[in-house]
């Protein structure tokens, strides 16, 4: 050998290089589920969709245009300082009082408007009042970071301060100046008609005919589906060198078969007509990902053993018995009885069941004893875990009626079985190709039962037709997606490149589904309204709703400020040495809630016209709770303004969804409670198992 001779490396020297980049995570590839799984918002849109979906099966009027107008009229005020108060608490502060700060601020508009008399206001244009409450609101938002910064006080102290003073100011202004907690009006200011669009504008559904409207909305929906789908294949998937046009002809002909398929299915309610198009969508959503495969992706060497061990069989089973507890479930309950549980049971059950949540709340608490057995603190935490499950069942037994216990238990076991084979599938990929697919066509089987169960247990077209559909294009998709793991490579390094195209692809396929949806709200048909459907009417709340997440989502991802909010929230002393502004981006967070108190006010006082001394005193606890629901930590840090408005949309589904479900409403606080825990507990789970899964 000469001396210009390369040697490889040893294989022990690879296999150290490897391990190094094993054990640091930084350097630890993430899989596309992965990285949506660990992101705050995820467990709450997991969590809206599931809640959307159960009182869209126990309501008549939950899923049509006029309750969705309603949600979001419900949602649009809670959502704008739910957003604002998850910004402030990313940034690791509180403020107790943007509650009262909305109607203060509303109030401050109104009495600078209203005519001067002997008891009145100072008679201003509105044109004057509005900037001066604006100038208010960031005088407001100032004086509490300042007090925080100054003091060094907890934002809790500060802010439970000010919450008394703005009530106090409130009532006591109010009384002082027109004589009644009652104070308006708002139309006396000049200015009125130009300002009360911006603020007050309605959309009439029935007033706006579209005779495209659901060409228009199926297109958009099918076609953001489909790019959605190629989007998660580009993250997913090795690309191959050089692209293969006849997989591309494949691929559109089973884009062509299953818009088609879907299409018969959704226009018919028939067995046999069903089944055709079931197997028209089928075999054009194989055909479809097949032809994906082949026009982009590299083929998969080999697919591995097929091979189940504990890790595998456990959720596995777990997920059939769960799908075997959702089936009797529905078999065993009454679909029609609106009797609470309270009323079904005697003494003896009732205690019984309650006994049982107990211990299996203690049981929840004690499962991991640690090495020295359970220390008296272990124990003492499940004493109050079981005594707080008992608790919640009680309560629980007085609202709920044996319907919504059905449809609570049958949602809770088929998700039950869903997670448990979600979980048995990503085991099983670590183990080889072949092990996943097969634990993948079981969950393609799991929700194919579940979508035919539903169809022959349902009466109601929704379920025949709609749900039908979804679950069956879901089992489609499942059995695809395991064909597509044991044929082709899987992506174990990033590629900027795809990563580019697969963004692209979700933004516009997102785009277009919101399109659609909107098109589908916001217009309706001459066949509807011959058919009686009740008109809906949309507030420009909703809009100013949508704007302020989107302009909030934008502020902490991609400007410095957002980048600012984490870092103080996470470690103040830490940032301030890399050069953050700590006690100015707080500040500034804090003016930020004030600008939105402001803004929640002007919009119920030209709602309204009249606000109460009272209006906003304790939403500041429902705000709070939106951010957590959405995924914000009280320890700051940490969090999405897009999962406060989640948060806030699944507690306006909550309120509008148990009246809507006939359910004794006086217990519809104890129900956001339970949200709120349940959310709490499913966020940080999701997010420990998708950081844990490497």
């Amino acid at each position: 050998m000469n001396d210009d001779t390369t040697t490889a490396p040893q294989a022990g020297e690879v296999e150290s290089s490897s391990s190094a980049a094993d054990q640091d995570e930084r350097l630890a590839y993430r899989g596309v589920f992965q990285r949506l799984l660990i992101r705050p918002e995820v467990g709450a849109v997991i969590g809206a969709a599931a809640i959307w979906m159960f009182f869209w099966a126990v309501t008549a009027t939950f899923g049509n245009a006029g309750g969705t107008a309603t949600i979001l009229d419900v949602s649009a005020t809670l959502g704008i300082m739910a957003v604002a108060v998850a910004l402030l608490m990313i940034g690791g502060e509180f403020d107790l009082s943007s509650g009262a700060a909305t109607g203060t601020l509303g109030i401050i508009t109104i009495l600078l408007v209203k005519d001067i008399g002997e008891i009145g206001g100072a008679g201003l244009s509105l044109w004057i009042a509005i900037p001066i409450s604006f100038v208010a609101a960031l005088g407001l938002g100032w004086f509490n970071g300042t007090m925080v910064e100054r003091t060094s006080l907890p934002s809790f102290i500060v802010t439970l301060a000010t919450f008394f003073i703005l009530r106090g100011f409130k009532l006591g202004f109010s009384k002082l100046t027109i004589d009644n907690i009652s104070v308006g009006r708002i139309d006396e200011g000049a200015g009125y008609d130009f300002w009360r669009p911006i603020f007050d504008a309605t959309w009439g559904r029935n007033n706006h005919q579209f005779g495209a409207r659901d060409l228009i909305y199926t297109v958009a929906i099918l076609g953001g589906l489909s790019l959605l789908a190629i989007a998660i294949h580009e993250a997913n998937f090795v690309r191959r060198g050089s692209l293969n046009p006849a997989g591309l002809a494949v691929f559109m002909a089973g884009v062509a078969g299953g818009i088609a398929g879907v299409l018969t299915m959704h226009g018919t309610d028939g067995v046999g007509a069903n089944t055709i198009a079931g197997l028209i969508i089928w075999i054009s959503i194989v055909v479809g990902f097949f032809g994906l495969g082949l026009w982009r992706y590299e083929r998969l060497d080999t697919a591995g053993p097929l091979s189940l061990d504990s890790r595998v069989i456990g959720p596995l089973v777990a997920g059939l018995v769960g799908l075997g507890a959702a089936i009797g479930f529905a078999l065993l309950l009454d679909v029609d009885s609106q009797e609470t549980l309270i009323e079904l049971t005697n003494g003896f059950w009732q205690w019984l069941i309650v006994a049982a949540a107990g211990v299996l709340g203690v049981a929840s608490t004690l499962r991991n004893p640690g090495p020295t057995g359970i220390s008296p603190p272990l124990a003492l935490k499940g004493v109050f875990t079981g005594v707080a499950a008992a608790l919640g069942m009680y309560s629980f037994m007085f609202m709920a009626t044996e319907q919504g216990l059905r449809a609570i238990l049958f949602l809770s076991a088929a998700l039950f079985a869903v997670v448990s084979l979600a979980i048995a599938a990503s085991r099983a990929g670590r183990i080889s190709a072949a092990t996943r697919s097969f634990v993948l066509v079981i969950a393609a089987a799991v929700v194919a039962i579940l979508a035919w169960f539903i169809r022959n247990e349902s009466s109601s077209k929704k379920f025949r037709s709609e749900g039908f559909t979804i679950l069956m294009v879901a089992a489609f998709v499942l059995f695809s997606w395991a064909i597509m793991t044991s044929a082709y490579a899987q992506r174990r390094s990033p590629d900027a490149k795809a990563d580019r195209v697969g963004s692209l692809l979700a933004a516009v396929g997102m785009s277009a589904i919101a399109i659609g949806v909107l098109v589908r709200l916001l217009y309706t048909t001459a066949e509807e309204i011959a058919a009686g459907i009740p008109p809906a009417q949309f507030r420009m709340s909703s809009v100013w709703f949508i704007g302020v997440t989107a302009m909030a989502t934008w502020l902490l991802s991609r400007t410095k400020f957002g980048s600012w909010i984490f870092a103080v929230g996470g470690n103040k002393q830490a940032a301030r040495q890399i050069g953050v502004p700590a006690a100015r981006t707080k500040t500034q967070l804090f003016m930020i809630v004030s600008v939105a108190a402001w803004l929640v006010g002007l919009l119920l006082a030209f709602r309204l016209n009249t606000l109460q001394s009272g209006t906003g005193n304790g939403l500041e606890f429902e705000y709070i709770i939106a951010a957590v629901v959405g995924g914000t930590l009280l320890t700051g840090g940490y969090g999405s303004a897009f999962g406060a408005a989640i948060g806030a949309i699944i507690m306006a589904m909550s309120k509008q969804g148990i009246p809507a479900a006939r359910w004794n409403s006086d217990w519809r606080f104890a129900f956001l409670g339970l949200i709120l825990l349940v959310a709490v507990i499913g966020n940080n789970f999701i997010r420990s198992k998708a950081e844990s899964a490497r």
